[in-house]
């Protein structure tokens, strides 16, 4: 066990999982005598839900997440070049994958009385 792999195992979770998660994680480190790790643990920090959902695309949605990272791209070096059409096109582009991102996130969370 170490402070990364924590970290990646506790941002699978839902926020409303994470301290309780994340104690267990610093009692076992203690347990362990390894004061530096559950110090490391403990400094952890509980993701906000938009920080949860947003990190949820890169690993549940690769594909998708790697799509938006090339948009944003196209995105700089059409604004470097200063290309209005590709502007206009990016820009709608990136106005509908957003919000096809958003309706997903919100259909996941839907009904869920904690809002997570």
């Amino acid at each position: 066990m170490d402070a990364e792999s924590v970290a990646v195992d506790l941002s699978e979770l839902r926020p409303s999982e994470f301290t309780a998660a994340r104690d267990e994680y610093v009692a076992k480190a203690r347990k362990a005598g390894d004061r530096q790790l559950a110090a490391a643990i403990g400094a952890l920090r509980k993701p906000t839900v938009a920080a949860w959902t947003a990190g949820l695309l890169p690993r549940r949605r690769p594909e998708e997440a790697h799509g938006l990272v090339q948009l944003g791209e196209a995105l700089r070096a059409a604004h470097r070049s200063l290309d209005a059409g590709q502007l206009r096109r990016l820009s709608h582009e990136q106005h509908v994958v957003i919000g096809e991102l958003a309706r997903t996130a919100r259909s996941g969370r839907r009904g869920r009385a904690d809002g997570e």
